[in-house]
């Protein structure tokens, strides 16, 4: 008897054994994941405008909310848990965003079933009081554990560092994550404050484990630099799902910077694993994720879905967004002139293009009467390119979406090499960087081979009458910008602490770049040199 209790015990202790296993045991998890959308909500041309139904017909259109709805459904149909996440940047880009704020955006996430979004830098575009309308429209948290509210009468109680959601039984801590230069690079105002980074990383990732929490996904807006600094600096995270720098980690796409998922060592000798979906919402990025029972990871792996013509659009979605766009007819209709070549967006953060050259010029025509003989424009300011023949306001707004007005300030020539010296200070990194100064009544020369702020070779700046001369040093100039710029916006922080005779009435630059469209039709905007590299790879 007694040696059948031994067995029988014995037995007890497997099943007991077997369905602890079974309870805390591998867990497999799907990540669906967008960035930088940018209000991109109905489908768009290879230069990021509205698509038309001949190009849609032609199957030439790319994106939007519908064809994203198709790609969720397809991935969700396949079962097994899932989260559906976002890294920020839905505001600013398109004219959904120009009439309807963060309304239309916020819709269309509900509408899908999003479970977190992380706070991205154009979030804050639009002042404090449209991200908390928007915020509060969401059925889900906005996330950033690296940002401060609690001052802002608009915003406080509205962004929360980190969400814990139990999904099948696990623990599964979702932090978020904000762009550390959005106090330079947008309009959060006084009362909102970024601590610093990697440290308010570190206490929000402990204080999920705390809760109980084994796996642990970070959601950044932080860039794909700033990804690899956190997953090798703070030890516990699992994935990273990033956004900001508007590049794709995908395996078989040619536009891919690196694998997906990109593996980094971490400082506690396990990987995070990185994700990000390019821009616009021309990918769905999907990541599929192994876990142990103590929460490591035992496999990760996935690709971006494309969302081009191949990809149906979700019919009761598309026609959520033709009522969301039919409003925005009467802005896309109005003609301004014509274009006899596209006038390209695709190197402006790098190089000179077609695009900073017309919104360079624009706001030289602008501020001419206030003395500007020069004029620059940062290069993330060119949001999406122009096709050839007619050239629209929802054309221009689509281009250059930014609620921005001309400022026209005068700075030494040696102040004025320091801010193309900024300017340039970036160029190399893949990303780019949206502080690339394009512009007009100014040529200059910068060498890549040469240190971080010895690059300017040479710069010549115009006069009144438009004849060119080399830069002076102790001569100054009267330069036409952007407020955001003036604000020390990309980190532009030399207009505010050096510029004189400050003229910030200014009309909005939108204003400036129909009316330069509308005196030069057509446009035959070709790539003159006035910015030329050496020591490119």
């Amino acid at each position: 008897m007694a040696r059948f209790r031994q067995v029988g015990t014995l037995l007890l202790l497997l099943v007991l054994t077997a369905a602890t296993a079974l309870a805390g045991g591998d867990f497999s998890l799907t990540i669906l994941h967008t960035n930088d959308i940018h209000a991109h909500l109905a489908s768009f041309d290879e230069y990021g405008a509205f698509c038309p139904k001949e190009k849609e017909a032609a199957g030439k259109c790319l994106g939007g909310a519908a064809r994203l709805a198709t790609a969720v459904a397809r991935e969700r149909a396949k079962g097994g848990p899932f989260l559906l996440l976002d890294a920020g940047d839905q505001f600013q880009g398109t004219l959904f965003f120009t009439k309807y704020k963060g309304e239309a955006c916020a819709f269309f996430m509900d509408r899908l079933g999003y479970d977190a979004m992380a706070l991205g830098n154009h979030e804050f575009d639009d002042g404090p009081g449209t991200l908390a309308n928007f915020i509060r429209s969401l059925k889900f948290p906005m996330l950033a554990a690296n940002v401060n509210v609690e001052k802002s009468k608009e915003l406080k109680g509205l962004v929360a560092p980190y969400v814990v959601r139990e999904i099948d039984g696990r623990k599964v801590g979702i932090v978020g994550a904000t762009q550390p230069k959005a106090d330079r690079i947008s309009s959060p105002g006084p009362d909102v404050s970024f601590p610093a980074f990697i440290a308010s990383l570190e206490k929000a990732v402990a204080a999920v484990k705390a809760q109980g929490a084994d796996i642990v996904i970070v959601l950044s807006h932080a860039g794909l630099t700033g990804d690899k600094k956190l997953a090798a600096s703070v030890p516990g995270i699992d994935v990273i799902v990033g956004g900001h720098s508007h590049v794709l980690l995908g395996n078989g796409y040619p536009e891919a910077v690196g694998p997906c998922p990109l593996a980094v060592d971490g400082p506690d000798g396990g990987k995070a694993y990185i994700v990000t979906a390019g821009y616009w919402g021309r990918y769905l990025g999907v990541l599929h994720v192994d876990f142990d029972a103590a929460g490591a990871v035992a496999k990760a792996w996935g690709n971006p879905v494309a969302l081009n013509a191949a990809m149906p659009e979700d019919p009761a979605t598309l026609a959520e967004v033709e009522r969301f766009a039919k409003p925005l007819e009467a802005y896309r209709k109005t003609v301004l002139g014509r274009t006899v070549a596209a006038v390209g967006a695709a190197m402006c953060r790098q190089e000179e293009c077609a695009g900073g050259d017309l919104m360079a010029e624009a706001l030289l025509a602008g501020g001419k009467s206030r003395g500007a003989v020069a004029a620059i424009y940062n290069g993330g300011g060119v949001r999406a390119g122009i096709a050839p023949g007619e050239v629209t306001l929802g054309d221009l707004l689509t281009a250059f979406p930014f609620p921005n007005t001309l400022v026209v300030a005068t700075l030494s020539g040696r102040d004025l090499l320091a801010v193309l010296e900024h300017g340039v200070s970036a160029v190399g990194l893949h990303e780019g960087s949206g502080r690339f100064p394009q512009v007009a009544g100014i040529r200059f020369a910068y060498d890549l081979t040469r240190p971080v702020g010895k690059r300017v070779t040479g710069v010549e700046v115009a006069d009144a009458a438009g004849r060119f001369a080399l830069l002076d040093p102790k001569a100054d100039y009267r330069l036409a910008v952007t407020d955001f710029m003036f604000r020390g916006g990309d980190g532009y922080v030399t207009f505010g602490q050096k510029a004189r005779d400050v003229d910030g009435d200014g009309d909005p630059i939108a204003d400036l770049a129909a009316a330069w469209v509308r005196a030069h039709t057509p446009l035959d905007i070709k790539l003159d040199g006035r910015i030329t590299a050496s020591g490119v790879q």
